[in-house]
């Protein structure tokens, strides 16, 4: 979230706002900045770039095949390890890809060995 504007706001607070975010600034009414609702989303951004792992849920199939990615094992190597058809193990690395909004299986074996030192 970078930004939010209460239903109430007028056309000038809601321009503000918009220009805020476009800039790259989190936005908030100053109604909710000490609200409970701020705190828990600072948390959860702040928790995620350190480790996330802890803030995103992943299957325990997700976390094998992200386990032996790290371990530099290819989709069919994957695919023999776990019995599976290559093309559900490419399924799955693309949800993990999304998950945690990554781009590449070196990005995911990165954020794994990271996690790790983490906990």
């Amino acid at each position: 979230m970078a930004g939010c504007v209460l239903k109430d706001a007028t056309c000038t607070d809601l321009v503000r706002s918009i220009r805020g975010v476009a800039h790259g600034k989190k936005v908030l009414p100053p109604l909710l900045t000490s609200s409970l609702f701020s705190q828990i989303a600072d948390h959860a951004a702040s928790d995620s770039r350190r480790n996330p792992f802890k803030s995103v849920r992943m299957t325990r199939r997700e976390r094998e095949v992200v386990d032996l990615i790290a371990e530099g094992l290819s989709n069919k190597q994957i695919a023999h390890r776990l019995d599976l058809a290559v093309d559900t193990v490419k399924s799955h690395v693309h949800n993990i890809l999304e998950k945690l909004q990554l781009h590449t299986r070196l990005e995911i074996a990165s954020y794994r060995h990271s996690s790790s030192t983490d906990e």
